[in-house]
């Protein structure tokens, strides 16, 4: 059993120091900064994968790219990520895309994102999802770093709620999770990161980020998250995921298409 698998099954989220090279992560910062400053799109594309382009601030729209502007992140997925989540969720089979999406946290304006799971807010049955989350500038607490609920993953499915407000949405009757999941019992752990270094964790696993308080400083980071095992649509209120609108499908269908390749 692989180190990083046999962590990611105990914790629910492992952090691997100095993954990306410098010349890497460069390349995928400059062509994500000349794709930010021209997107406008806003629509969502139905027959390729999609980029969602997410400002943590309470009432902006999301803008939506494609690949085939940003190849530098293609690359990067297929031949440094993709290898990596095998190998953390200790599989040899195909791994299946589901979403990819970039936050971007302004100085001071920016949110806080709840805690949260984000198996609770996906139509998947079964749910079996990874994540991995890498910042393309150094994070720290101050700066909307990603906290974890060490091992939370092990306590099933929770309620999905509004991120930005923790309002239940209409028709939700699954337990929440705790306000303070440490004075529930858990380890809470923050993952400070330079631009080199990668996260993956489990779709259960709960974890939430502050606002960044530091002045004149950017704080993006690339989230790409992963269908582990065949799974069918199962959907239900609190799931409006950008990529829900790709689908046309009906419950118990099976989860494909061409948003949503094999790799």
């Amino acid at each position: 059993m692989n180190n990083i698998y046999k962590n990611l099954k105990d914790n629910g989220v492992v952090l691997t120091k100095d993954f990306f090279s410098e010349a890497e992560i460069s390349e995928v910062r400059n062509q994500y900064d000349q794709l930010d400053k021209k997107l406008t799109n806003k629509d969502i594309y139905k027959e390729k994968p999609i980029i969602v382009f997410w400002k943590h601030v309470q009432g902006e729209q999301k803008r939506i790219a494609t690949f085939d502007e940003f190849p530098a992140l293609w690359s990067l997925i297929n031949k440094k990520i993709v290898p990596f989540v095998k190998k953390a969720t200790n599989t040899d089979h195909e791994i299946q895309l589901l979403e990819t999406i970039i936050f971007n946290k302004p100085t001071e304006v920016s949110n806080t994102l709840h805690w949260h799971q984000d198996v609770a807010y996906f139509p998947l049955k079964p749910n079996n999802q990874v994540a991995v989350w890498f910042p393309l500038e150094p994070v720290n607490q101050k700066r909307g770093a990603l906290n974890y609920a060490l091992k939370s993953h092990k306590d099933g499915i929770k309620g999905s709620t509004d991120l930005h407000t923790r309002k239940p949405f209409d028709n939700e009757n699954r337990d929440l999770i705790p306000e303070d999941p440490a004075k529930a019992g858990y380890e809470v752990r923050c993952m400070e990161m330079t631009n080199n270094d990668i996260l993956i964790h489990d779709g259960y696993t709960w974890h939430y980020s502050g606002p960044n308080k530091e002045e004149g400083y950017t704080r993006r980071g690339i989230s790409v998250r992963f269908i582990i095992e065949k799974a069918v649509f199962d959907p239900r209120p609190g799931q409006g995921a950008a990529f829900t609108k790709q689908l046309d499908l009906k419950a118990g269908d099976p989860f494909e298409g061409k948003p949503f390749p094999s790799l």
